[in-house]
């Protein structure tokens, strides 16, 4: 890397197209309905999500070569992200995720063909990690696999890494290393798979976080959705936001604005009762928009966002 980046995302970029119904979902059927396009993958929509935060990260992904590519790299360079380390692939088809909404604006099903991200592996990853040590802080989703998250995260020493789970099919593959991590972000399903403890209330979802700890993980934030989030560090520190009701259009995206959130509280050096609140709101704003990487984002609408969760009159 030419210049020093404060933060590196390394992880998925996909083309998404979401299908949305306009009646509740019957199945068997063709649904009226409207389909979108945009750029995705849970990296992507991070880095994405932190230059809308006033941040200049650098994304470290794979690509094909073809027209799903040109979309995705357009609108993430429009974004603010550098994307000097995007690597483009001959012979390759761009990972696409596929999702369909009810008319609730949850998600039914999703689809995701990442298998591009098996190319992003050492031969990718070991000439760039020289300057990832210089990064502040890196941030990996488990689209990686098994021999990328190796390279990265072997090193016994480096920057704070901040890791998404992505699902529970992928996450299993971080428990190698995590007492590499600094900060992990999941859900119920995704915090069940990596400590086998189902989760399904507050304190269950303690007796994950400890789990991870008693395992290395110095942070980690549960998402239990409309419950709320579950906050706790190694250090015995622990707390629950419960989720503020907003009007929901689409969740699609909204676990990474929360990253991208908790991201941003690492770099202002902020602890987690007061990165938590911030990321929830970053995700709030996000379930109000139709797209996966909400245009209002930004520093000022997250201000007002919390502003408005601590006014009396809500």
């Amino acid at each position: 890397m030419e210049r020093q980046a404060a933060v590196v995302v390394i992880g998925g970029a996909s083309l998404d197209i979401v299908a949305s119904t306009e009646a509740p979902l019957v199945l068997s059927d063709s649904n009226p309905g409207h389909v979108q396009c945009a750029a995705g993958g849970v990296g992507r929509n991070v880095a994405h999500n932190l230059a809308r935060l006033g941040h200049a990260p650098a994304l470290v992904t794979v690509l094909g070569m073809d027209a799903f590519a040109q979309t995705v790299l357009e609108a993430t360079r429009a974004a603010g992200v550098d994307t000097r380390w995007c690597l483009q692939l001959p012979g390759e088809r761009t990972a696409t995720y596929l999702s369909l909404h009810g008319v609730d604006g949850d998600m039914a099903v999703a689809i995701n063909d990442m298998a591009i991200l098996q190319r992003l592996d050492a031969t990718v990853l070991a000439p760039l990690r020289p300057q990832l040590q210089t990064a502040r802080c890196l941030v990996l989703d488990c689209n990686l696999h098994a021999a990328a998250l190796e390279c990265l995260l072997d090193e016994p020493v480096g920057p704070p890494v901040l890791v998404d789970a992505v699902s529970a099919i992928k996450c299993p593959r971080l428990k190698p290393w995590l007492d590499r991590i600094h900060t992990l972000k999941a859900n119920a399903l995704e915090a069940a798979a990596l400590t086998g403890v189902a989760v399904q209330s507050v304190d269950d979802a303690q007796a994950a976080a400890r789990v991870l700890h008693a395992q290395g993980v110095a942070q980690v934030v549960l998402s239990l959705g409309a419950q709320g989030v579950l906050w706790s560090t190694g250090d015995g520190e622990a707390g629950f936001c419960p989720a503020r009701a907003v009007p929901v259009v689409n969740t699609s995206g909204a676990g990474d604005a929360l990253l991208a959130g908790l991201v941003h509280g690492q770099l202002q050096g902020w602890p987690l009762a007061q990165a938590v609140p911030w990321a929830m709101a970053c995700a709030e704003i996000t379930l109000q928009s139709p797209v996966a990487n909400a245009p209002e984002l930004s520093l000022a609408a997250v201000e007002r966002q919390c502003a408005m969760a601590h006014s009396p009159s809500r």
